[in-house]
């Protein structure tokens, strides 16, 4: 009986030795290949492109989408260069392009200017304005002083 017990037992162990080795495997066959992914980011729709030469000599475009995203995207290929999410209720109202800088005005409540690095995403500076009674969503103008890249922003009541 002891012999019958240690080879129940043996092949016990040989059965969970080979299933932890059998792990299922999955995969993409050639066909699902760009149809079916793990991750593709994703900007929107386009509301507004602008062109953009960089200092290097290449191109990209910056748009704003639908979704409140802004964004850098190669022409060649579309591939998205960086992005910027900004808030569900900041929707962006004006993009503007001068040399290495874009110009952003966005808001709901309260009013957001932001000077981001047109090559790189990175933020390079930003004012926002608290709730006032006298600015209303999608007021207010933003722009690059003539040949400058000094910021006039004009938002409710204020300069």
């Amino acid at each position: 009986m002891l012999g019958g017990h240690s080879l129940t037992h043996a092949a016990l162990v040989a059965v969970l030795a080979v299933s932890s080795f059998s792990t299922a495997v999955q995969g993409l066959f050639p066909d699902e290949a760009g149809r079916i992914d793990w991750y593709r980011a994703q900007i929107g729709v386009p509301k507004l492109i602008v062109p953009h030469t960089q200092e290097d000599r290449s191109t990209s475009i910056l748009t704003i989408t639908d979704r409140n995203v802004l964004a850098s995207l190669n022409p060649d290929n579309g591939e998205i260069a960086w992005r910027q999410l900004f808030g569900a209720t900041e929707r962006i109202n004006a993009l503007k392009v001068r040399g290495s800088l874009a110009l952003t005005h966005s808001g709901g409540n309260e009013t957001h200017v932001r000077v981001w690095d047109a090559q790189s995403g990175a933020l390079a500076w930003g004012y926002s304005q608290p709730p006032s009674p006298s600015y209303k969503a999608d007021s207010g103008a933003v722009e690059f002083l003539r040949k400058s890249q000094d910021v006039l922003a004009i938002v409710g009541d204020s300069l």
